[in-house]
């Protein structure tokens, strides 16, 4: 499975996962909703740096030579260095070779020496690497003197090149590289929507709107399902939309919260496409001339937990499920609005902000903004509220902060809560739901969508820093940046899809 696509979700997560409807009513502990699966990507971390255009200028050989020659300086000093250290004594000749609190033996202390030689000879070329690069033009955002809707057109645009045939969408089914789920799907919907709206594709085509949505309608018609549940399997192949066993196979049931994030995706198309909605209605609402997933069986359990769920997911995705079963689930979204208000508040340590304790993290709670309809206002004053906490954090340290769930730089799928049940704030988690001892990543996908609503100079300079530090989205966003510094360079479909989102929502409420 190739690490650059952002596609791969974590089979053993708890956090927002129900696997199966055998154990439906088990909530998870650290989230309140039922199953959910990750997605966990990461490519290598990449530094970019710049070389002012009035100093010296070598040619490619040059730089080259240079280079090469750096390496082979440093391959001799290691095996120069090597045997010395294998003829060496350890450090407590007398202790047991069970006592483990008085240093190593010999071949450790050589793989310790060569490792973090190996580590000096990459840091030697990465600098000769920044030292000869051409100097980066600015980004959208930093050379823009006011952010307008051309602005917003420019990084949509830069967002839609992840979406392109070959680059993150299969250049024969349409489906999304490499592997994908329900929640990738909708994204990909979404997308393709918002891509209309703004511009930035047409209608009729080769991959434009029509093409591309007939693709992803007819894959749901006709994908296979699971035989002992018939509902869908957890990952699909995009290469030629068959199950994906290997990680298939370990989840039992439906992903409720990746069904309901598709929902929302098609729910929003029948409604920007009207003569899609039969098409649509006949993948979603199970029925006897159309073999497809009983979805209707799950309403009822859906519509008891949202009488006590606190779950900012359980607000998005269900409300994906009311837009299809209204008489049953119409009330959902705002009964779970109710709970996250009635739940009590917690004042962040930096700039004391109030926000209900509830768990709160950036992706479902942005994904709601931009995507369902008539917003209601509380969501919009939660949003805000979680805003002015990110940019108190920032007041207060001088370190700019965009919490979401993502990519970390330790490999690991990682979710940053600004608030958590228990009353903590700004900790992290990792793809099991154990405490995340990792430096926060500031996601490109939270920055955007912050300036997108609110256009504050924070937001503004929080979006200029990550353009200056990360490569030039030639093939889409990349992830974020850690608060150390380390850049996380995978692109993917969810930093993008929520940026057009963004970018979408800021042309249609601020021309």
């Amino acid at each position: 499975m190739e690490k650059r696509i952002t596609t791969y979700r974590n089979r053993n997560n708890p956090v927002r996962a129900m696997q199966g409807l055998v154990n439906y009513k088990k909530v998870c502990s650290f989230l309140g909703v039922r199953f959910v699966s990750l997605q966990a990507s990461l490519e290598a971390e990449r530094k970019k740096g710049f070389f002012k255009q009035n100093r010296w200028r070598f040619s490619r050989k040059a730089k080259g030579l240079i280079v090469f020659a750096i390496i082979t300086v440093m391959l001799i000093s290691i095996f120069a260095f090597l045997p010395k250290l294998n003829n060496s004594t350890p450090n407590n000749p007398t202790a047991s070779p069970f006592d483990t609190s008085q240093g190593t033996n010999n071949q450790t202390s050589s793989s310790n020496a060569l490792s973090a030689l190996v580590q000096a000879i990459s840091n030697v070329v990465g600098s000769a690497a920044q030292a000869f690069s051409p100097p980066k033009a600015p980004g959208v955002i930093a050379s823009a003197q006011t952010i307008n809707s051309t602005v917003w057109r420019a990084v949509a645009a830069n967002a839609w090149q992840h979406f392109q045939p070959g680059v993150g969408v299969d250049s024969t089914t349409g489906l999304p590289f490499t592997y994908f789920t329900d929640w990738d799907l909708g994204v990909y919907i979404q997308a393709v929507i918002d891509a209309q709206k703004i511009g930035l594709i047409g209608t009729d085509g080769s991959w434009n709107s029509s093409d591309r949505l007939n693709k992803v309608l007819t894959f749901l018609e006709n994908r296979e399902l699971n035989a002992t549940t018939n509902y869908p399997y957890w990952f699909y192949q995009a290469t030629d939309g068959q199950d994906y066993h290997a990680d298939s196979d370990k989840a039992t049931g439906v992903d409720v919260v990746d069904t309901g994030r598709l929902f929302v995706a098609l729910n929003n198309l029948r409604v920007f496409n009207s003569s899609l909605a039969s098409r649509i209605n006949n993948i979603v609402l199970y029925g006897q001339s159309y073999n497809r997933s009983d979805y209707a069986a799950l309403v009822p359990s859906i519509k008891s937990d949202s009488l006590t769920s606190t779950s900012i997911y359980a607000y998005y995705c269900w409300s994906g499920f009311a837009s299809f079963w209204p008489n049953d689930l119409s009330n959902a979204p705002s009964t779970i609005l109710n709970n996250i208000f009635s739940a009590g508040n917690v004042t962040t340590p930096y700039g004391n902000v109030s926000l209900p304790k509830v768990a709160i993290t950036g992706d479902p709670l942005l994904c709601s903004v931009f995507e369902l309809n008539n917003n209601d206002s509380r969501l919009m004053a939660l949003a805000y509220q979680v805003y002015l906490a990110h940019e108190a954090f920032y007041n207060a340290t001088g370190q700019y902060r965009a919490f979401s769930e993502g990519p970390s730089s330790t490999g690991q799928w990682a979710y940053e809560w600004v608030v958590y049940p228990d009353g903590r704030t700004w900790f992290v988690l990792n793809e099991n739901g154990s405490d995340f001892n990792m430096t926060p990543v500031i996601y490109t996908k939270v920055a955007m969508s912050f300036l997108a609503i609110y256009n504050t100079t924070f937001a503004k300079n929080m979006c200029i820093y990550l353009e200056n530090a990360l490569p030039t989205p030639a093939n889409g966003y990349s992830e974020g940046v850690d608060e150390a510094g380390a850049l996380l360079t995978g692109v993917g479909c969810n930093t993008n899809g929520l940026i057009i989102g963004a970018a979408t929502y800021a042309i249609q409420n601020n021309p």
